[in-house]
């Protein structure tokens, strides 16, 4: 889970957990690696909400709902989380310590790619989380390689439940999302246009991940966030065994269907997706890349346009509204 850093004055929270040093820090919260002092100081990891956010209703219900989803899981592949006690000192969680490297580390240290058995194997063991996730009723909503920890032992966690939800309540899309999340590569289309997020989504990354270690890209690469949105909206990506000619039919044709933009193409469930990534060989290839839909220029430019009409335009529009309806009121009172 990265290298802790060392840290002077930490403190132990209630009694029970201390902080031994930083392991990193986020947008609402710093992880510390701690010492279970109730458990023979067996090592865990403590998630904390910023100062700023401590002590705001909102954190506390968010770090709330995290701890319930963590606490309803119950699958190895799935990162523990320790039930504590109702009454805490402060907001915080705590979850087991996995030693390891994230995938994301793991794909910089290889230059990109993975071998295809080794990429599929790996997809698998995240299919499998991501499917328990989803039988007990939540979405994950971010999961990519920066929350899949490889373990020594050949295993996956898949952490970060901050932003999952119940898969049958959730309204959760884009707009409701922090902007470095509703800018990722992982994002499914429909989020991008702002509709109601289901498991789907969740499939969507993992085609996205898949496709990633398969071929050392994003499947929409690209520096502008707007251009890569609006690119996974209007067309298909290129074709795995375009980008690497050494991927499998049968691999190209398990990333394209999880990455179908109609969120109904694609694998009904994460068990499904796991059933060909372990079984490629017996997989029936129906060519996918042959009818796959490149994002022209005339279709960026068009959503493009919209895009800055929608965030350029409306503004000036609504203050000239504002000042008739304003140059209005006055003038009548006189």
């Amino acid at each position: 889970m990265g290298t802790p850093a060392r840290t002077a004055n930490l403190q132990t929270l209630d009694g029970r957990f201390r902080l031994t040093a930083r392991l990193a820090e986020g947008g609402m919260s710093t992880i510390y690696t701690a010492e279970d002092l109730l458990d023979e100081g067996r090592p865990v990891v403590v998630k904390v909400p910023l100062p700023m956010f401590s002590s705001g209703v909102g954190a506390w219900s968010l770090f709330q709902r995290e701890e319930e989803i963590g606490l309803a899981l119950d699958h190895p592949f799935c990162l523990r989380f320790l039930p504590l006690p109702v009454l805490k000192g402060r907001s915080y969680i705590v979850t087991e310590y996995v030693p390891g490297a994230t995938l994301a580390e793991r794909l910089r240290e290889r230059g990109g790619v993975l071998p295809e058995p080794e990429a599929l194997r790996i997809a698998s063991q995240v299919c499998a989380a991501v499917d328990h996730v989803h039988a007990r009723g939540f979405v994950h909503y971010d999961v990519k390689p920066e929350n899949v920890i490889l373990c020594p032992d050949g295993t996956i966690r898949l952490i970060d439940f901050g932003l999952a939800h119940d898969a049958v309540t959730s309204r959760f899309s884009l707009g409701a999302m922090p902007p470095a999340i509703a800018s990722s590569c992982y994002v499914a289309p429909e989020q991008i246009r702002r509709q109601r997020g289901r498991k789907s989504v969740d499939i969507y990354a993992l085609g996205a991940m898949l496709y990633e270690m398969l071929t050392g890209q994003p499947p929409f690469p690209g520096d502008d966030p707007f251009v890569v949105a609006s690119a996974r909206t209007l067309g298909d990506p290129v074709a795995p065994r375009a980008v690497n000619p050494r991927v499998s039919a049968q691999a190209e044709e398990i990333v394209l269907r999880a990455l179908c933009r109609n969120p109904s193409d694609r694998y009904p469930t994460a068990a499904a997706m796991k059933k060909d990534l372990d079984l490629p060989d017996e997989l029936l290839v129906s060519g996918l890349a042959a009818h796959l839909q490149p994002v022209t220029r005339r279709r960026r430019f068009l959503r493009l346009a919209r895009y800055i009409a929608i965030v350029g335009v409306l503004p000036v529009v609504s203050q000239v509204v504002l000042f008739v309806l304003l140059w209005h009121h006055f003038a009548h009172r006189r």
